[in-house]
């Protein structure tokens, strides 16, 4: 792994935590940014950023669930049918209701 992709998302989990941080102290972006001498624009820009690599991780994620591992193949599944099958009532004044 390359230094730049290194650095890249150590920021990215820094700027995910500022973000997150940010979200849970209920404060402004204006608010959050003067506080902690941070441009608007960077704020936003590692917010598109964090928010790129989330959407890059859940695609990831969809993708190795529709791999099948070397040697083994895919089956289609069957639907499940429910089992036939008799309900019956007997009620007080001897009458059975049957359901099928």
């Amino acid at each position: 792994m390359d230094m730049e992709k290194v650095t890249t998302e150590q920021q990215l989990s820094k700027w995910a935590q500022l973000i997150q941080t940010r979200l849970e102290s209920g404060q402004s972006i204006k608010e959050f940014c003067r506080t902690n001498g941070v441009s608007k624009a960077t704020y936003y820009y590692w917010q598109k950023k964090v928010s790129e690599a989330k959407c890059t991780v859940v695609e990831e994620v969809k993708e190795s669930k529709t791999e099948v591992p070397s040697g083994w193949m895919q089956l289609a599944s069957k639907p499940v049918y429910p089992a036939k099958a008799t309900l019956e009532i007997m009620l007080p004044t001897t009458m059975i209701l049957s359901v099928t």
